[in-house]
Parts: structure tokens; C-alpha cells; sequence
């Protein structure tokens, strides 16, 4: 006969939370080398993996502020290499969690080395753009592991008409803020980011006048502007078709409460001159937009995959027959042989 495995269950359990803490760090991890970047202290350590040639630098506020980037990035490392362990151990027959818990191990040794190349070539615009980016598809894959193995504990929902062309939606939305935040990224390590100095005015004018640097603000305000609006719809669209999934709705309705703020502090930024404060609070912000507009993406996939999808093909026992999607519910829990 077949009995529950216990300790299974409980090891799924402790991979959730594994998971959770994982990506509350890896959030951490970006805010901090945003506050890296907004105090100027990615110089403090010029040499990498050391700082200033020791293990243990001296006791100065911009070297301990890039040391403490460094250290808990050590700890983020150590976390994603437990939640493979634990993946494995756990989840060994759910491939979409193993293989995404490897790929999330690689990403993380990547980031490291594009870290120290970023430290090592004095921060050039570009690397810290990829550090960025790199760190941010880090949090979104650990965001996707954490919605696959969380799955079965979330409310049920009712897919209807208009769930797919919402969940692309949702898709283009994601995406388009994942770029607004790496131009965001570029403004700030080209030196544009005073190119104008009042908001949302250009100097005093509607329309911008300057060169490249001034062209460079110019665009990401624009841009901004633009899919501060999209994101603005894909709150109303949940709202007006995806009513049923209150989860869905407040998360997109609160993905545009945080365009506003963003919005706001993107002005505060001109208008204090770039007061590190401002420009590191710009940078947590871009980067839980882009988290929760992940979520908006995950929790609109799936309405297409839960209970009762209208157009899955049926059995002979009239039960929904559907493809295995890797936004499903893990399956962790193994037969254990009884007498």
C-alpha cells in the first residue's frame, strides 16, 4: 500500500521558505549595489576579490558600504547553492525545479565574475548595465522556482476568454520595464542623469534641445512615460476581465501604484541633484517594479493552466487532459512501500 511521505512534505515545505529568503536577499543584494553606485563607493575596492589588498579592509564608510556588497553577495551564492541541493533532494523527478535551480547556481558564479571584471575595468557603463541585468533575470528565475514549488497552496482560479490575451500582455509589459530599467541603468553610468535640471520640463521647455547626454535623459524619460501608461492598462485590464483573480488584480494594481511613486522619485532625483538617498531609492524601486510585473506575468499564466481550463481536451473519465507547464503545482511527494 502506498502511505504519505512525510519528510517529503516537509522538505518541500523548507524549500519554499529556502526560497523566499533567497529572493528577499537577492532584492538586498541589487538595492545595495544601487547604494553602491549612488555613494560612489564602487572605487573604494579597486581590486577584486580582495579590497585593497587584504581580506579584511580598513574601517571606512564608502570601503565597508562595497564590502558589505560583496559579502552579502557571498551569501546570496551560498543560499543558491543550497536551494540546488535541497532542489535535488527534494524535487529530483521535477525537472523544470532542478534544471532552474542549476541554472540559477551558473547565473550566480557569472554574476560574480562579471563583478569583478566591472571592478577591475573602473566601472564602465556598460558592465555595470550588465550586472543589472544579469542580477535582475536572477531574481525573476528564483521568482519562477518559487511560483512553481509554492503552486498547489494558492487559490484556485477560473481561466476565461480573455486570459491568454492577458497574459500577453502582461508578457509585453514585463519586458518593456525590464528594458526601461537597464536604460535606466545606462542614464545614470553615462552621466546623464543632470543632463536637465527641473522636471518634468527640458530645461524650461517641452521639448528637449541638447546633445547626446541631453538626448540620452531625454529618451529614458520618454520611454518611461510610455510604459508607465502600458502598465497603467494592463491594471485596467485586470481589472475589467480578470476580476475573479483578486491576487491578479492587486498585484497589477499595486505594479501601478509603483510606476506613480517611481515617477515621483525619479523627479526627486533631479530636483535634489542626484542626492544618493534619491538615487538609490530610484534603483530599489525600478527593480520591485520589475518583480512584481514578474508576478503580474507569473499569476496571469496561470489562469491558462489551472483547474477547469475551458478548452482542455477531456478523458474518458471526463477529467481535463492538459500538457505538464512548469507554472504547475510541483509534484514532490514519493510512495513509500508499507507492509
Amino acid at each position: 500500500m502506498e502511505a504519505k511521505d512525510h519528510g517529503s512534505e516537509g522538505s518541500g515545505s523548507g524549500f519554499r521558505w529556502l526560497i523566499l529568503s533567497t529572493i528577499f536577499a537577492t532584492y538586498s543584494l541589487i538595492v545595495l549595489g544601487g547604494v553602491v553606485r549612488a555613494t560612489d563607493s564602487g572605487d573604494a575596492c579597486p581590486d577584486w576579490p580582495r579590497c585593497q589588498g587584504e581580506l579584511i579592509p580598513p574601517f571606512e564608510t564608502a570601503v565597508m558600504i562595497e564590502f558589505s556588497h560583496r559579502l552579502l553577495a557571498s551569501v546570496v551564492g551560498v543560499l543558491i547553492l543550497a536551494v540546488l541541493i535541497v532542489a535535488w533532494r527534494t524535487y529530483r523527478n521535477n525537472h523544470a525545479i532542478v534544471w532552474g535551480s542549476a541554472l540559477a547556481f551558473v547565473m550566480v558564479i557569472a554574476q560574480a565574475i562579471l563583478g569583478g571584471a566591472t571592478v577591475l575595468n573602473e566601472l564602465p557603463a556598460n558592465l555595470v548595465m550588465a550586472h543589472l541585468a544579469l542580477a535582475s533575470a536572477l531574481l525573476a528565475l528564483l521568482m519562477v522556482l518559487a511560483f512553481v514549488s509554492w503552486g498547489s497552496t494558492l487559490p484556485t482560479v477560473q481561466r476565461n476568454a480573455d486570459s491568454a490575451s492577458f497574459r500577453n500582455l502582461a508578457v509585453v509589459a514585463a519586458i518593456a520595464t525590464f528594458g526601461l530599467m537597464l536604460t535606466g541603468s545606462y542614464v545614470a553610468g553615462s552621466g546623464a542623469g543632470l543632463a536637465f535640471r527641473d522636471w518634468p520640463l527640458f530645461d524650461g521647455q517641452l521639448v528637449p534641445d541638447g546633445g547626446r547626454l541631453a538626448m540620452i535623459h531625454a529618451t529614458h524619460r520618454f520611454v518611461a512615460a510610455a510604459i508607465g501608461l502600458l502598465i497603467g492598462y494592463v491594471a485596467l485590464r485586470a481589472w475589467q476581465t480578470q476580476r475573479r483573480d483578486r491576487v491578479l488584480v492587486a498585484v497589477s494594481l499595486a505594479a501601478f501604484g509603483l510606476v506613480l511613486l517611481q515617477a515621483f522619485v525619479g523627479a526627486v532625483n533631479v530636483w535634489t541633484l542626484l542626492e544618493p538617498a534619491a538615487r538609490a531609492a530610484h534603483l530599489a524601486l525600478a527593480v520591485a517594479l520589475w518583480a512584481m510585473m514578474v508576478g503580474v506575468t507569473l499569476f496571469a499564466h496561470r489562469a491558462l493552466t489551472a483547474h477547469g481550463a475551458a478548452e482542455g481536451g477531456l478523458t474518458r473519465i471526463g477529467k481535463p487532459e492538459r500538457p505538464a507547464s512548469i507554472l504547475e503545482p510541483a509534484q514532490h511527494s514519493m510512495p513509500v512501500q508499507g507492509s
